[in-house]
Protein backbone atom coordinates (compact mmCIF):
# COMPACT_ATOMS: atom_id res chain seq x y z
CA UNK A 1 0.00 0.00 0.00
CA UNK A 2 1.29 3.47 -0.90
CA UNK A 3 0.85 6.82 1.28
CA UNK A 4 0.92 10.16 0.06
CA UNK A 5 0.20 13.55 2.22
CA UNK A 6 -1.29 16.48 0.49
CA UNK A 7 -0.34 19.81 2.20
CA UNK A 8 -3.86 20.22 3.49
CA UNK A 9 -2.95 17.06 5.63
CA UNK A 10 -5.36 14.60 4.10
CA UNK A 11 -3.91 11.92 3.84
CA UNK A 12 -4.22 9.10 0.66
CA UNK A 13 -4.22 5.33 0.57
CA UNK A 14 -4.03 3.43 -2.70
CA UNK A 15 -3.65 -0.32 -3.20
CA UNK A 16 -0.48 -0.58 -5.37
CA UNK A 17 -1.83 -4.03 -6.74
CA UNK A 18 -3.26 -3.33 -10.43
CA UNK A 19 -4.01 -6.59 -11.06
CA UNK A 20 -7.29 -9.05 -9.40
CA UNK A 21 -6.79 -12.29 -9.04
CA UNK A 22 -6.76 -15.06 -12.54
CA UNK A 23 -10.65 -14.85 -12.35
CA UNK A 24 -11.60 -10.80 -11.69
CA UNK A 25 -12.01 -11.37 -8.26
CA UNK A 26 -10.36 -9.17 -5.30
CA UNK A 27 -7.30 -10.29 -4.09
CA UNK A 28 -6.81 -10.94 -0.12
CA UNK A 29 -4.97 -7.43 0.24
CA UNK A 30 -7.79 -5.84 -1.57
CA UNK A 31 -10.64 -7.53 0.20
CA UNK A 32 -8.80 -6.35 3.59
CA UNK A 33 -8.58 -2.95 2.61
CA UNK A 34 -11.94 -2.73 1.68
CA UNK A 35 -13.53 -4.19 4.64
CA UNK A 36 -11.24 -2.13 7.44
CA UNK A 37 -11.48 0.77 5.26
CA UNK A 38 -14.92 0.76 3.25
CA UNK A 39 -13.80 1.67 -0.35
CA UNK A 40 -11.02 0.61 -2.32
CA UNK A 41 -9.40 2.63 -5.55
CA UNK A 42 -8.40 0.02 -8.53
CA UNK A 43 -6.30 1.94 -10.71
CA UNK A 44 -6.28 1.08 -14.52
CA UNK A 45 -9.31 -1.10 -14.38
CA UNK A 46 -9.82 0.40 -18.20
CA UNK A 47 -7.99 0.63 -21.31
CA UNK A 48 -7.70 4.01 -23.07
CA UNK A 49 -9.75 2.90 -25.83
CA UNK A 50 -13.00 2.30 -23.55
CA UNK A 51 -12.26 5.18 -21.78
CA UNK A 52 -11.99 7.41 -24.77
CA UNK A 53 -14.68 5.88 -26.36
CA UNK A 54 -17.18 6.70 -23.10
CA UNK A 55 -15.72 10.28 -22.88
CA UNK A 56 -17.16 10.69 -26.57
CA UNK A 57 -20.55 9.27 -25.49
CA UNK A 58 -20.70 11.49 -22.46
CA UNK A 59 -19.81 14.80 -24.73
CA UNK A 60 -22.79 13.77 -26.93
CA UNK A 61 -25.78 12.56 -24.21
CA UNK A 62 -24.42 16.03 -22.86
CA UNK A 63 -24.86 18.08 -26.27
CA UNK A 64 -26.95 15.93 -28.68
CA UNK A 65 -28.94 12.85 -27.09
CA UNK A 66 -31.60 12.81 -29.96
CA UNK A 67 -28.52 11.87 -32.72
CA UNK A 68 -28.17 8.47 -30.22
CA UNK A 69 -30.32 5.58 -31.42
CA UNK A 70 -32.90 5.18 -28.82
CA UNK A 71 -31.54 2.21 -26.70
CA UNK A 72 -28.19 4.86 -26.33
CA UNK A 73 -30.19 7.86 -24.90
CA UNK A 74 -29.09 7.46 -21.33
CA UNK A 75 -26.80 5.57 -19.14
CA UNK A 76 -26.26 3.12 -19.13
CA UNK A 77 -26.77 2.81 -22.63
CA UNK A 78 -23.91 2.55 -25.49
CA UNK A 79 -20.40 1.84 -24.40
CA UNK A 80 -21.63 2.09 -20.76
CA UNK A 81 -23.20 -0.79 -20.91
CA UNK A 82 -19.71 -2.07 -20.82
CA UNK A 83 -19.59 -1.24 -17.33
CA UNK A 84 -22.31 -2.91 -16.08
CA UNK A 85 -20.79 -6.53 -15.55
CA UNK A 86 -17.45 -5.40 -16.14
CA UNK A 87 -15.14 -8.72 -14.84
CA UNK A 88 -13.64 -6.35 -12.24
CA UNK A 89 -16.82 -5.34 -11.06
CA UNK A 90 -18.54 -8.34 -10.53
CA UNK A 91 -15.38 -9.39 -8.75
CA UNK A 92 -16.01 -6.90 -6.28
CA UNK A 93 -19.85 -7.25 -5.83
CA UNK A 94 -19.44 -10.50 -5.57
CA UNK A 95 -17.45 -9.81 -2.27
CA UNK A 96 -19.57 -6.83 -0.68
CA UNK A 97 -23.13 -7.71 -1.70
CA UNK A 98 -23.50 -11.09 -2.75
CA UNK A 99 -21.15 -14.52 -4.23
CA UNK A 100 -24.34 -15.13 -6.03
CA UNK A 101 -25.10 -12.15 -9.35
CA UNK A 102 -28.02 -13.10 -9.49
CA UNK A 103 -28.95 -11.52 -6.07
CA UNK A 104 -27.31 -8.10 -7.22
CA UNK A 105 -29.25 -5.18 -9.22
CA UNK A 106 -27.74 -2.26 -10.40
CA UNK A 107 -30.62 0.50 -9.51
CA UNK A 108 -28.70 3.96 -10.37
CA UNK A 109 -26.30 5.43 -13.11
CA UNK A 110 -25.08 8.85 -13.20
CA UNK A 111 -22.48 10.81 -14.78
CA UNK A 112 -20.88 13.67 -12.91
CA UNK A 113 -19.29 16.42 -15.06
CA UNK A 114 -17.03 18.41 -12.83
CA UNK A 115 -15.31 21.80 -13.64
CA UNK A 116 -12.90 24.24 -11.47
CA UNK A 117 -15.20 26.13 -9.13
CA UNK A 118 -18.36 24.42 -9.05
CA UNK A 119 -19.67 23.87 -6.53
CA UNK A 120 -19.77 20.44 -4.74
CA UNK A 121 -22.96 18.65 -4.86
CA UNK A 122 -23.06 16.52 -1.62
CA UNK A 123 -21.05 17.26 1.29
CA UNK A 124 -20.69 14.51 3.99
CA UNK A 125 -23.28 11.91 4.86
CA UNK A 126 -23.66 8.79 6.32
CA UNK A 127 -20.97 6.70 8.51
CA UNK A 128 -22.04 5.04 11.48
CA UNK A 129 -24.43 1.80 12.68
CA UNK A 130 -27.69 2.09 11.61
CA UNK A 131 -30.70 -0.75 10.96
CA UNK A 132 -31.62 0.62 7.57
CA UNK A 133 -30.02 -1.76 5.22
CA UNK A 134 -29.40 0.19 2.30
CA UNK A 135 -27.16 1.35 4.73
CA UNK A 136 -25.80 -1.11 7.54
CA UNK A 137 -22.83 -3.02 6.89
CA UNK A 138 -22.71 -6.21 8.20
CA UNK A 139 -20.25 -9.65 8.54
CA UNK A 140 -21.78 -12.76 9.12
CA UNK A 141 -20.11 -16.34 8.33
CA UNK A 142 -17.11 -15.33 6.61
CA UNK A 143 -18.87 -12.89 4.21
CA UNK A 144 -19.75 -9.21 4.17
CA UNK A 145 -22.34 -7.32 2.92
CA UNK A 146 -21.98 -3.87 2.56
CA UNK A 147 -25.38 -2.46 1.16
CA UNK A 148 -25.91 0.11 -1.31
CA UNK A 149 -22.26 0.06 -3.16
CA UNK A 150 -20.74 2.48 -5.53
CA UNK A 151 -18.61 1.90 -8.38
CA UNK A 152 -17.18 4.85 -9.82
CA UNK A 153 -15.43 5.22 -13.23
CA UNK A 154 -12.73 7.95 -13.43
CA UNK A 155 -12.27 8.91 -17.20
CA UNK A 156 -10.07 11.83 -16.48
CA UNK A 157 -6.66 11.50 -14.49
CA UNK A 158 -7.69 12.80 -10.54
CA UNK A 159 -5.01 14.55 -9.12
CA UNK A 160 -5.02 13.81 -5.21
CA UNK A 161 -6.60 16.57 -3.19
CA UNK A 162 -8.02 18.12 -6.57
CA UNK A 163 -11.85 16.91 -6.23
CA UNK A 164 -11.96 13.33 -6.18
CA UNK A 165 -14.50 11.70 -3.61
CA UNK A 166 -13.38 11.68 0.01
CA UNK A 167 -14.09 9.24 2.41
CA UNK A 168 -13.87 8.94 6.62
CA UNK A 169 -12.45 5.48 6.40
CA UNK A 170 -13.50 2.74 8.79
CA UNK A 171 -17.25 5.11 9.76
CA UNK A 172 -18.99 2.39 7.97
CA UNK A 173 -18.36 0.15 11.22
CA UNK A 174 -18.42 3.43 13.82
CA UNK A 175 -20.50 2.88 16.73
CA UNK A 176 -21.26 6.24 18.15
CA UNK A 177 -22.52 9.21 15.35
CA UNK A 178 -19.48 11.09 13.55
CA UNK A 179 -19.56 14.68 16.01
CA UNK A 180 -20.19 17.96 13.64
CA UNK A 181 -16.72 19.04 14.61
CA UNK A 182 -15.36 16.08 12.62
CA UNK A 183 -17.53 15.92 9.47
CA UNK A 184 -15.80 17.74 7.33
CA UNK A 185 -13.86 17.32 4.57
CA UNK A 186 -10.59 19.24 6.08
CA UNK A 187 -10.66 16.88 8.99
CA UNK A 188 -7.36 14.84 9.42
CA UNK A 189 -9.44 11.20 9.78
CA UNK A 190 -11.11 12.48 5.92
CA UNK A 191 -8.82 10.55 3.13
CA UNK A 192 -9.04 11.03 -1.16
CA UNK A 193 -7.23 9.74 -4.28
CA UNK A 194 -5.45 10.26 -7.08
CA UNK A 195 -5.36 8.23 -9.98
CA UNK A 196 -4.82 7.62 -13.71
CA UNK A 197 -7.65 7.91 -15.83
CA UNK A 198 -9.73 4.48 -16.75
CA UNK A 199 -9.36 3.97 -12.59
CA UNK A 200 -12.58 2.24 -10.73
CA UNK A 201 -13.22 3.19 -7.14
CA UNK A 202 -15.86 1.08 -5.07
CA UNK A 203 -17.30 1.98 -1.66
CA UNK A 204 -20.21 0.84 0.43
CA UNK A 205 -22.82 3.45 0.96
CA UNK A 206 -22.52 3.15 4.71
CA UNK A 207 -18.98 4.85 4.88
CA UNK A 208 -19.10 8.29 5.43
CA UNK A 209 -18.34 10.05 1.94
CA UNK A 210 -18.25 13.41 0.41
CA UNK A 211 -17.77 15.26 -2.98
CA UNK A 212 -14.93 18.33 -2.98
CA UNK A 213 -14.64 21.22 -4.58
CA UNK A 214 -12.94 20.45 -8.44
CA UNK A 215 -9.74 22.24 -8.30
CA UNK A 216 -7.74 20.86 -11.14
CA UNK A 217 -8.38 23.72 -14.08
CA UNK A 218 -6.56 21.60 -16.73
CA UNK A 219 -9.24 19.29 -17.37
CA UNK A 220 -12.53 18.18 -16.42
CA UNK A 221 -13.77 15.44 -13.36
CA UNK A 222 -15.79 13.02 -16.12
CA UNK A 223 -17.32 10.06 -13.73
CA UNK A 224 -19.82 7.83 -14.35
CA UNK A 225 -21.55 6.01 -10.77
CA UNK A 226 -23.22 2.59 -10.81
CA UNK A 227 -24.98 2.30 -7.47
CA UNK A 228 -25.90 -1.38 -7.04
CA UNK A 229 -27.58 -2.90 -4.48
CA UNK A 230 -28.87 -6.82 -3.05
CA UNK A 231 -31.99 -7.80 -5.32
CA UNK A 232 -34.33 -7.78 -1.49
CA UNK A 233 -33.23 -3.86 -1.08
CA UNK A 234 -34.45 -0.90 -3.14
CA UNK A 235 -32.75 2.75 -1.92
CA UNK A 236 -33.33 4.74 -5.69
CA UNK A 237 -36.60 5.01 -7.34
CA UNK A 238 -35.90 3.25 -10.81
CA UNK A 239 -35.75 6.08 -13.25
CA UNK A 240 -33.93 4.06 -16.85
CA UNK A 241 -34.91 4.60 -20.30
CA UNK A 242 -36.65 1.83 -21.04
CA UNK A 243 -35.59 1.69 -24.65
CA UNK A 244 -31.94 1.80 -22.89
CA UNK A 245 -32.59 -1.33 -20.67
CA UNK A 246 -34.23 -3.49 -23.71
CA UNK A 247 -31.12 -2.83 -26.03
CA UNK A 248 -29.29 -4.29 -23.40
CA UNK A 249 -28.17 -8.03 -23.60
CA UNK A 250 -29.79 -10.33 -21.95
CA UNK A 251 -27.47 -11.05 -19.29
CA UNK A 252 -27.35 -7.31 -18.32
CA UNK A 253 -31.07 -6.86 -18.22
CA UNK A 254 -30.68 -9.67 -15.47
CA UNK A 255 -29.60 -6.85 -13.39
CA UNK A 256 -32.72 -4.87 -13.85
CA UNK A 257 -34.99 -6.29 -11.80
CA UNK A 258 -36.93 -4.99 -9.77
CA UNK A 259 -36.94 -5.71 -5.92
CA UNK A 260 -38.05 -9.04 -5.29
CA UNK A 261 -37.81 -12.13 -3.10
CA UNK A 262 -37.50 -15.07 -4.79
CA UNK A 263 -39.51 -17.40 -2.92
CA UNK A 264 -42.19 -15.03 -2.63
CA UNK A 265 -42.27 -14.40 -6.52
CA UNK A 266 -41.77 -17.84 -7.53
CA UNK A 267 -44.82 -19.29 -5.79
CA UNK A 268 -46.79 -15.91 -6.70
CA UNK A 269 -46.51 -16.62 -10.03
CA UNK A 270 -47.35 -20.54 -9.87
CA UNK A 271 -50.35 -20.15 -7.65
CA UNK A 272 -51.03 -16.26 -6.38
CA UNK A 273 -54.80 -17.30 -4.90
CA UNK A 274 -52.38 -20.44 -2.57
CA UNK A 275 -49.62 -17.82 -1.75
CA UNK A 276 -51.92 -15.44 -0.50
CA UNK A 277 -53.87 -17.66 1.58
CA UNK A 278 -50.76 -19.43 3.27
CA UNK A 279 -49.64 -15.43 4.01
CA UNK A 280 -53.23 -14.98 5.57
CA UNK A 281 -52.31 -18.12 7.88
CA UNK A 282 -48.82 -16.94 9.00
CA UNK A 283 -47.34 -20.03 7.30
CA UNK A 284 -46.03 -20.86 3.84
CA UNK A 285 -46.45 -24.55 2.68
Amino acid sequence: MRQSHSGDGVAAHILIVKKLDEEMRLTEEQRFFFDIKGYLVLPDVLDEDIVERLKAYINILETAPQSLPPADRGLPGGPAAELIDHPAVMGALEFAIHENRDKIRLEAAHCSIRTAGDTPPLGPHAGGRTVNPNYSYQYHDGCIFAGMTRVVFELNPVSHGAGGTYFKPGSHKANFPIPPAVKNIGHALFETYGCPAGSMVVFSEAVCHSSAPWLDESRPRIAIFYAYNHINLRHHKPAFNPDVIAGLSEPRRRLFHEVYHRLWDTRAERDPVGVHRASRQGAVR
